[in-house]
């Protein structure tokens, strides 16, 4: 699957639940990397959308804990430079345009982007054939 989107700012909660050791330490676990803490919120193209609902049908998921909810995610590739995760909170209050991306690096220090900027996500779905 590949999507492209548009950069927009959020409401900094992503670098809140990110530095969450319950959240953290399984990313690193099951990605392979600590997520720096905070993600990168994509606006995609309505005509996106039933593709991203398919794709979190086989999302693999993240355990929460009492207030803190279960994290949905997939592993994808940011401009084809940075490895990550999209990731589908379920107690999220965006909308389902918009997308947050994950990765090891603070991404628009590191690619020098900034809102209003057009990337691209590529994602493999179908690898995803059960949630563990």
């Amino acid at each position: 699957m590949k999507i492209k989107g548009t950069l927009t700012s959020g409401s900094g909660e992503g670098a809140y639940y990110m530095s969450k050791e319950l959240y953290s330490h399984q990313f690193k676990e099951k990605l392979g990397f600590e997520p720096y803490p905070g993600t990168l919120n994509i606006i995609i193209q309505d005509k996106d959308i039933p593709s991203i609902k398919e794709c979190i049908l086989h999302a693999k998921k993240i355990k929460g804990k009492e207030k803190f909810g279960d994290v949905l995610y997939m592993e994808a590739a940011l401009n084809n430079k940075i490895k990550g995760a999209i990731i589908f909170p379920v107690k999220t209050h965006h909308p389902p345009r918009i997308l947050e991306f994950i990765a090891p690096v603070y991404i628009r220090q590191t690619l020098k982007l900034k809102d209003g900027d057009t990337v691209t996500i590529l994602a493999d779905c179908e690898k995803y054939d059960q949630r563990s």
